[in-house]
């Protein structure tokens, strides 16, 4: 079997698993848990995150409560531009529209320039590799990033796999943050 189908077997399987995980909000609450300590430690300002769908972990709680914390923080979600994604701004409560696939985005974020993403995973590997949905728009967008931001994966402990059997244009992550632990 060529790669590209069995990644995209691999997706819909990690896709499917996650949606099924047992104990789910025990197990998000561990996840928000350790992406909260991470923040805690991390010395970053801006950070970029997501908005969840398709059963991915929910960060808007931490991420809201971590810029409460210290009002020189910014935080961003995503917004689909081209091939690329643009980061604009987002605060707890933001009027948000939906966008490409149906994605909310803020109304009327300004555009900002993460040091940090935390990036959702539909699976990782133990070299911290991230399998992603197959769109690419988090491998293209880094490749013309500068400066380059740290690159923090967010999944599920269920969704690891041996390997993901990374290609040339996959990038391994700084750090994957789960439910069990922070790698």
């Amino acid at each position: 079997m060529e790669t590209d189908q069995r990644r995209k077997l691999q997706r819909e399987h990690l896709v499917a698993a996650r949606a099924r995980i047992e104990d789910r909000e025990a197990r998000e609450q561990a996840l928000r848990g350790h992406v909260t300590e991470w923040l805690t430690r991390a010395e970053v300002r801006a950070v970029g995150f997501y908005w969840p769908i398709r059963s991915e972990p929910d960060l808007r709680g931490v991420i809201a409560d971590w810029l409460e914390a210290d009002g020189r923080r910014v935080a961003a979600l995503p917004v689909v531009t081209g091939d690329v994604l643009s980061f604009h701004a987002w605060v707890r409560d933001a009027p948000m529209h939906a966008a490409d696939f149906g994605i909310p985005v803020p109304a009327r974020g300004r555009p900002v320039q993460p040091d940090c993403l935390l990036i959702p995973c539909v699976g990782f590997d133990a070299r911290r590799f991230r399998l992603g949905y197959g769109g690419g728009y988090y491998d293209r967008t880094l490749a013309q990033t500068v400066p380059w931001p740290l690159c923090v994966g967010v999944a599920f402990e269920a969704t690891r796999v041996e390997t993901i059997e990374p290609q040339p244009h996959d990038i391994a992550l700084d750090a994957v943050i789960t439910d069990v632990a922070i790698y």
